[in-house]
Order: C-alpha cells, then sequence, then structure tokens
C-alpha cells in the first residue's frame, strides 16, 4: 500500500509582546508600600492640619496649621477631618485659609463654645527654655468668643517683650538661632558657641570717623596676632554703652 506524506503545518511564531491577552498594566497601578492603607502615593497627599502643636515655639512668618481653601460639607460626624482651625491673637490668614505666625512665640489653642470652633494663638515671647511650671499657660481652654480670647491670651502671656520678664527671662541663647535639621543633621544646639553673634563681632556695626575707626581696626589685628592687651595700645578703648540692648538679639531674629 502506498503511504501519502501528509505536510505538518510549522507552529506560528508571534513576535514578543505583539499580543497582550487581557490583563491590566502593573505599571500603571502600582503603589509603594509605605502608601498602605490608603492609595495615594506620600508626596501627593495634601499634609494638611496643624504644623505646630500647643507650646511649641515658633518664628515670624511660619505656617502653624496647612488648610485647603474650600471646606467640604460633613455635618453630623465626629472625627475631626476638613474641619477649619480659625485665627485668633497674633495669628494671619494665607490665601489658601492657611494659618501664619504673625510674630515670634508659642503656640495658645482654644475652643470656641459659641461656634464650635479651635482657634489658634501665638502668645508674643522672645526665645527662652521652656520650663515645666509653664506648661499650663498653653493647655486648651474654652473661650465664649473672640473677645474673650484676647483677654485669655493676655492673662496667660508671661510678659510683654517690650517691657521683659520679672527676674529675667530663663537660659536665653545667646548666638545665632539653629540651622534646620536638613543643614545642621541636627548638630546644633540651643547656643551655638562656634559661631559668634554678628552683632558683637569687632568692629562694631556702628559707624566711627576715620581716625578712630583705623585705630581700632589696627588694634583688633594686633589682638588676633596675639599682642598682649598692656602692649596693644592700652590708652585707646571703645566700650559700647548700649550692648546690653542687643546682646543675643540675633538669636531673636
Amino acid at each position: 500500500v502506498a503511504r501519502t506524506a501528509v505536510p505538518i503545518a510549522a507552529p506560528t511564531v508571534w513576535p514578543l509582546g505583539a499580543v497582550r491577552w487581557k490583563q491590566v498594566k502593573v505599571q500603571s497601578y502600582w503603589k509603594p508600600p509605605r502608601a498602605k492603607p490608603c492609595g495615594q502615593r506620600i508626596p501627593k497627599k495634601p499634609h494638611v492640619g496643624p504644623k505646630a502643636l500647643p507650646g511649641e515655639y515658633t518664628e515670624i512668618g511660619r505656617v502653624i496649621c496647612k488648610q485647603r481653601r474650600y471646606l467640604a460639607k460633613n455635618p453630623h460626624v465626629t472625627r475631626k477631618r476638613h474641619f477649619k482651625y480659625y485665627p485668633g491673637v497674633n495669628v494671619n490668614v494665607m490665601h489658601n485659609s492657611s494659618l501664619q505666625a504673625a510674630c515670634s512665640g508659642r503656640i495658645k489653642m482654644t475652643h470656641d463654645v459659641s461656634r464650635k470652633v479651635m482657634v489658634m494663638n501665638v502668645l508674643a515671647e522672645p526665645r527662652e527654655e521652656f520650663l515645666q511650671e509653664d506648661m499650663w499657660r498653653y493647655r486648651t481652654e474654652h473661650v465664649g468668643s473672640m473677645e474673650e480670647n484676647r483677654e485669655l491670651c493676655a492673662l496667660r502671656a508671661k510678659a510683654f517683650p517690650i517691657f521683659g520678664k520679672e527676674g529675667g527671662w530663663v537660659n536665653q541663647p545667646i548666638g545665632p538661632k539653629p540651622m534646620s535639621a536638613r543643614i545642621s543633621k541636627n548638630n546644633d544646639r540651643w547656643n551655638n558657641t562656634l559661631v559668634r553673634d554678628p552683632l558683637e563681632m569687632e568692629p562694631f556695626c556702628y559707624p566711627l570717623n576715620r581716625a578712630q575707626l583705623e585705630r581700632h581696626i589696627r588694634k583688633v589685628r594686633a589682638r588676633q596676632k596675639g599682642v598682649p592687651e598692656e602692649e596693644n595700645d592700652p590708652e585707646f578703648q571703645i566700650t559700647d554703652v548700649k550692648y546690653k540692648n542687643f546682646h543675643g538679639q540675633a538669636a531673636q531674629r
């Protein structure tokens, strides 16, 4: 019996990636593990809410509460989501309804019982050590109106900075303010002894006439070279009568 060879069809070869079948593109829906349990990445989050806690020292111009411009209408809820913080004493409102410190001081929060809102205030005071016996000044208290809020902040303030505090401020810094953590790597202390106050550097910031300035600079350079004081023009002395007024003030600016 004669046998006829039947040709076998060769398998079809498809180019790689030509057929994707039905699947979901993974690269479009991948989320980093730190985004759990929500589905939004950390850099895209709004990061709204208070940025300074009660009792925390804040500088002038710092954003103490970041908020959205529009407020979601969510009545009959118990969680403090999408609720605005209202400006109080020494607090400005930015264009996007965020709150900004109008002076340097510590944060004081109050609760307005008539409007049922939280109010952020800044008690003006220079930078000093935060003692435990002063913590009661910055606790959250209830007020009935904004006028009562102003009176309460005036009573809770330690002193008016222009008149000073009885007994003096506690452990004030005398040098320049510490750099931010991303620059100093958390190495700056309360008093940086390695950096001098620019208001106390020689020659002094106020003007002198030509002869006095030349003589003063000559004396300063001789002192830097190690010349003893008894040999370094002892008859010529420059003293600032207002030194006590600006001593350590660079740390408060």
